[in-house]
């Protein structure tokens, strides 16, 4: 979904999901607290997702799509026990923020927007190359194409640059390596660690998420 988010409308900057909490319970309702974790709590604020103490008031999780740069935000939505049904919804609302016209079923625009990503720069520009006439017709699709390739080239910059790929390929030499034989009833098993993930990264994506956990992992003993 992050590819299909368009650029701040304030500031062009990248859209990121965002969690936080609230109390469920409000003022003047038993189960409210007044202390540090109710009323002097304030509003929700980003990254503020860690486990609360066993005596602090119950809470929701929230989920919202944020800009990394100026901050803008969409209104917070309870999570409940569906986190993407929730940023599903978020989305909806950050896209509607823009002056784009309305997608509609089998409309052309629809499939540019859920198709076509920054990857197919070089298919668009190959387009343009062969066209050889009736610009006035399909001009607004080529301009169409050209608006989403920019849109894509800013909402997957942070996630889907070329370096990464090679971070990648040494994360999953480390897993290689950390890989243990299991027998269990006579099969032989490959048994991959856990890997541990710390709650406060439940605000990152997804990628980034999994890719510090396993850099927190250590090497495999070569002795």
């Amino acid at each position: 979904m992050y590819e299909q988010l368009y650029p701040c409308d304030h500031c062009g900057g990248r859209g990121t999901a965002g969690f936080s909490q609230r109390v469920v319970a409000e003022i003047g309702q038993a189960g409210f607290d007044y202390g540090r974790f109710g009323r002097h709590a304030g509003p929700p604020k980003i990254g503020d997702a860690l486990t609360r103490p066993a005596y602090a008031p119950k809470t929701e999780k929230l989920a919202c799509i944020y800009c990394a740069d100026c901050g803008m935000t969409t209104p917070w939505i309870a999570v409940d026990n569906d986190e993407h049904a929730a940023l599903d919804q978020c989305a909806k609302i950050w896209n509607q923020r823009l002056d784009r016209p309305k997608v509609t079923d089998g409309d052309l625009r629809d499939l540019i927007e859920k198709e076509v990503g920054a990857c197919d720069a070089q298919m668009v520009i190959n387009l343009l190359a062969r066209n050889e006439g009736d610009w006035e017709a399909r001009g607004p699709i080529f301009a169409m194409l050209a608006q989403r390739l920019v849109d894509a080239a800013i909402s997957t910059n942070d996630c889907w640059p070329i370096q990464p790929l090679l971070n990648d390929a040494a994360r999953y030499r480390k897993l290689m390596q950390l890989v243990k034989w299991v027998d269990i009833d006579g099969e032989r098993y490959a048994q991959f660690p856990k890997i541990p993930t710390p709650g406060d990264h439940s605000d990152l994506v997804f990628e980034d998420r999994i890719a510090l956990a396993v850099d927190g992992m250590p090497d495999r003993d070569r002795w």
